[in-house]
């Protein structure tokens, strides 16, 4: 009889174990995580009872954790990439929302027309005073510009450094839970904690929201965490904490760094996944392009009205002057440098300023420039200054092996330009010189107007006079000295100006070039401003301003199309990892249910199992006693 109380207490046991167990299933139904479990049973070894072997019940023979590794893995690289796509929608979509406004664009094609306007009558102040106020307004769209982008970089520091706080948590957190593991499976005599299994896997699924991670599994339990290039951000039951530190060369700029012990490497560049992973792919490749994007947009168009506002005179008959004051290109260094650098705009190159900013660094023999959007490298040597990309970069201070310096050309330049031409009368519509013919010229041969080559040429409003010599074959200045070549409409240059005369002189025909001033209705240089617009003269000559903010424009647009088509690709990638997981590991309740009744069945009949034994065993008893 005891064998039969021994089969049904041992079926009871495993009954109300499944019973548990699946208990277990239904309350973390809504656990984010959570794997389903599993009871396993075993038959008793049978006892041999000389006719056969006779059965001694069941025995748990473990609970098991329904999951599977590659599952998980998939799911938490899909959510990695998930969450970098959504944050980057997310930030894109608010330069594009910025550069879709048409704040830059419209600007200039006021200040253009506004020129425009101005040459319809010169002597008007009036007119005059609008293309000052477009100007101002011109140069606080650029400014307003910067400052919203600039507001966007410190937007992402401020999160850089708050996703980093977050997953050094979670590092912390999971190399806990290692260490928990270890223990559990050490007391359980090598089974798993499968509750703390769950706990540790969602753990690195919420980590991968944050940034890209790889998994080490170890033989006591515990896993590994890489990010990176293989940074160990958790080793078994310690953990090492990410900080986030300023650029050497750019105190602005946020960095990741990795900490081991008390040594700080930087790390910012083999991030990527996750939320962090798309703040630094959003600096790098939209915002900080976008930034001087503007700033060379600025640059150009500020050194381009400057150079034809100087070749003009204004209602005072003075000459041109800037029109507006920008700054140098900007260049940092670290305290540590024993050198100097310094740089310029390069005026007669200006076309070929980027977008990028530079690393200039320094090998004890020759000068290293780094473009840091293409990466590209060229290496200067000699003494310089080095003409390259749009600016002059020359050396002060001699500096040693190791120097590095970080050069900015356009990005700060927004926030820094002014307006120099504050009243109308100081607008430079007017051409400098003037041409004419003389009255008693017997040809009908024309002169053009005088093109301005040197505005600072000491003799540009020097009266000089161009006389034919008979035969008119040759022509002298002024009528004396060495009689010079005359070929019709070749250029004739003199004194910073240039024209030509066309058609057939006759002798002693005389073109004079003079001052223009008082000519108040003069609009030949305001002619020349306005062709501004539309002269390409970004990109190497091959893009106008307008061109040129229309690409940026594009460009912001296509990426942010881009990030929200991946966007909606990785969410569908998410949703079938999800899926595959959840066919495994999910609570699926109506089997619960089911198993519910199946175990609440055995359990029941086990009982009666044991009760019939207990009646036996009485009976025996009771026969005994009398």
């Amino acid at each position: 009889m005891s064998d039969t109380f021994q089969i049904g207490l041992s079926a009871l046991l495993a009954s109300q174990r499944g019973l548990a167990t699946t208990g277990h299933n239904v309350a973390n139904v809504n656990t984010a995580g959570y794997s389903r479990q599993r009871v396993t049973f075993e038959t008793r070894e049978p006892q041999f009872a000389g006719v056969g072997f006779v059965g001694k019940g069941v025995d748990v023979q473990g609970i098991t954790r329904m999951a599977n590794e590659f599952l998980v893995d998939q799911l938490r690289l899909a959510t990695s990439n998930q969450a970098q796509a959504d944050k980057l929608t997310e930030l894109v979509d608010q330069v594009d929302t910025q550069m879709g406004d048409a704040l830059i664009s419209k600007g200039l094609q006021s200040f253009f027309d506004s020129v425009s306007d101005a040459n319809n009558d010169p002597r008007l102040t009036s007119t005059r005073q609008v293309v000052i106020e477009s100007a101002r307004s011109m140069l606080s769209r650029f400014s307003e510009a910067e400052e919203q982008l600039n507001g966007l970089s410190r937007s992402v520091n401020r999160q850089m450094t708050g996703l980093i706080e977050r997953v050094n948590a979670l590092t912390t957190s999971i190399a806990r839970l290692n260490k928990d593991i270890a223990l559990g499976a050490g007391l359980a005599t090598g089974e798993p904690p499968n509750d703390l299994l769950d706990k540790r896997d969602q753990m690195l699924i919420d980590l991968s929201k944050l940034v890209g991670v790889q998994t080490q599994s170890r033989a006591d339990g515990m896993v590994n965490v890489l990010i990176g290039d293989g940074q160990l951000v958790v080793t078994g039951g310690n953990n090492e904490k990410l900080t986030a530190t300023s650029n050497p060369l750019d105190a602005s700029r946020s960095e990741i760094s990795f900490t081991v012990g008390n040594a700080l490497s930087q790390i910012t560049d083999t991030i990527s996944g996750g939320e962090l992973g798309a703040l630094v792919a959003f600096r790098d490749q939209t915002l900080e392009p976008a930034r001087n994007a503007i700033g060379r947009i600025a640059t150009t168009f500020a050194l381009a009205v400057n150079e034809q506002h100087r070749q003009g005179m204004d209602l005072k008959g003075n000459l041109g002057t800037d029109m507006f004051s920008l700054p140098a290109p900007v260049v940092k260094s670290p305290a540590s440098n024993t050198g100097t650098v310094s740089a310029v705009f390069d005026t007669a190159n200006i076309g070929n300023l980027t977008d990028a900013d530079y690393r200039l660094s320094y090998d004890g023999t020759n000068f290293n420039l780094t473009n840091l959007q293409t990466l590209t490298s060229q290496t200067l040597t000699g003494a310089g200054p080095f003409n390259v990309d749009g600016i002059t970069i020359s050396v002060g201070t001699a500096p040693a092996a190791g120097d590095t310096f970080l050069i900015q050309p356009t990005k700060t330049v927004p926030r820094a330009m002014k307006l120099l031409v504050t009243e109308p009368n100081q607008l430079a519509l007017a051409a400098p010189v003037r041409s004419s013919r003389a009255t008693t010229n017997i040809s009908d041969a024309s002169i053009t107007r005088p093109q301005v080559l040197d505005p600072t040429n000491a003799a540009l409003l020097t009266t000089t006079s161009i006389v034919f010599d008979n035969p008119p074959t040759t022509y002298k200045l002024n009528g004396a000295g060495a009689s010079l070549a005359f070929t019709s409409g070749a250029d004739i240059d003199v004194n910073g100006w240039r024209v030509q005369v066309a058609g057939t002189p006759a002798a002693g025909d005389s073109f004079t070039v003079q001052s223009n001033a008082g000519g108040a209705g003069d609009n030949g240089n305001g002619l020349a401003l306005s062709k501004v617009q539309s002269t390409p003269i970004l990109s190497g000559g091959t893009a106008t301003l307008q061109e040129a903010y229309g690409v940026l424009t594009g460009e912001v647009g296509a990426a942010a199309e881009q990030a929200r088509l991946s966007s909606q690709a990785l969410a569908s990638l998410t949703e079938n990892a999800t899926a595959a997981r959840e066919a495994l590991s999910g609570v699926n309740l109506e089997e619960e249910a089911a198993n519910l009744l199946r175990f609440q069945q055995a359990f029941q009949a086990a009982a009666q199992v044991i009760r019939a034994a207990d009646q036996a065993f009485q009976s025996i008893i009771n026969a005994t006693r009398g």
